[in-house]
């Protein structure tokens, strides 16, 4: 019986810890690191602000991470944010990881290093690369928790292990595939947000499903952009974690993401818009990241720049979608794949 240690009790960690408990083959324990919401989850048996689970007597929720000991497989599913601050608590209890899987469900970057989450991971905790592995998709948790059928990817290099994983991740109306491409994954998860921030400014302006197909569709081209800067594959970004999470987080009511870009639009005050969404918005911190990376390394990426300039420099959402309609006229497929 493979035993999985997953920190984080928010939305989509529960929703993890709620399926895998299902499977009689694994043995699951949940670790929320603010104290608040692990005293609820212990209390209540249910993350605090999501309604769609409830753990079982086999869901094993726990106060310490050095249960962490006891695990096979130890997945991440926390903002980007506070990354750095729990790997450095795991590193301080001094436990041998060398040979446990880790598994990052994480979207974002970390901001002072603008490194990606598995990276963070490999740097901190001196983890092989070989037992990091990104877990990514179109996979909102309250669909998923509904058992309602999902598809998503499971990426790392180990070719033994991604086929190991791809069966213990896999469950009923949860479609596991694999990839190799861990670093197009981890981007392509990250960078959606800020395009789905960018959708829910377009729903938010009333500006129809014309102007938000093409907003999608040169978004992906941004994307594209940025996988060809660090060496991802492309054909990643027209897959699970590429396509199918930009469409997911940009069209659907359950994303925070989108639903804060239209928080934005409607009430010209992102602290406001934030507040409205209520819970962790991902793509808030990861737009200031992703312009950072444009600066370095002198991308063109338009429509992440306007976001961050409404987000970071109260620019008008009218105005910047005046920016983008008044940009010099070019070939559709110009510089596309680079």
């Amino acid at each position: 019986m493979k035993k999985i240690f997953i920190i984080g009790g928010g939305c989509w960690g529960s929703t993890l810890a709620y399926v895998y408990t299902n499977k009689e083959d694994l043995k699951v324990s949940l670790y929320e690191p603010v104290e608040e919401f692990r005293k609820h989850i212990i209390s209540y048996k249910k993350p605090k602000f999501f309604k769609y689970v409830k753990f079982s007597r086999r869901t094993k929720i726990v106060e310490d991470i050095f249960e962490i000991e006891n695990s096979d497989i130890i997945i991440f599913v926390i903002a980007s944010k506070y990354l750095y601050d729990i790997l450095t608590k795991i590193k301080e209890t001094k436990i041998n990881l060398e040979n446990k899987i880790i598994i990052s469900c994480i979207k974002g970057f970390d901001l002072k290093t603008l490194n990606r989450p598995t990276q963070l991971i490999h740097n901190v905790l001196n983890v092989n690369y070989e037992n990091i592995f990104v877990f990514s998709g179109p996979s909102h948790a309250e669909e998923v928790a509904q058992n309602k059928p999902t598809a998503i990817t499971i990426a790392g290099k180990n070719e033994n292990l991604l086929a190991k994983l791809q069966k213990i991740l896999s469950h009923k109306n949860l479609r596991v595939y694999t990839n190799n491409d861990i670093i197009g994954v981890e981007i392509a998860g990250a960078i959606k947000n800020v395009y789905a921030i960018s959708a829910g400014i377009c729903d938010g302006l009333n500006l129809g499903n014309n102007a938000k197909s093409a907003l999608i569709t040169r978004a992906l081209k941004e994307m594209l952009i940025l996988g060809k800067i660090f060496s991802a594959e492309l054909k990643t970004f027209f897959g699970l974690s590429g396509l199918g999470d930009l469409l997911t987080t940009s069209y659907s009511c359950y994303s925070r993401n989108r639903n804060f870009g239209e928080y934005i639009a409607k009430y010209k005050d992102v602290e406001k818009a934030k507040k409205k969404v209520t819970t962790f918005v991902e793509g808030y911190y990861t737009t200031k990241a992703l312009y950072e990376i444009s600066k370095k390394y002198k991308l063109d990426l338009p429509i992440a720049v306007e976001v961050y300039k409404i987000i970071y420099k109260n620019k008008n959402p009218q105005d910047s979608l005046n920016s983008l309609l008044r940009r010099p006229l070019k070939p559709e497929f110009q510089n596309y794949y680079l």
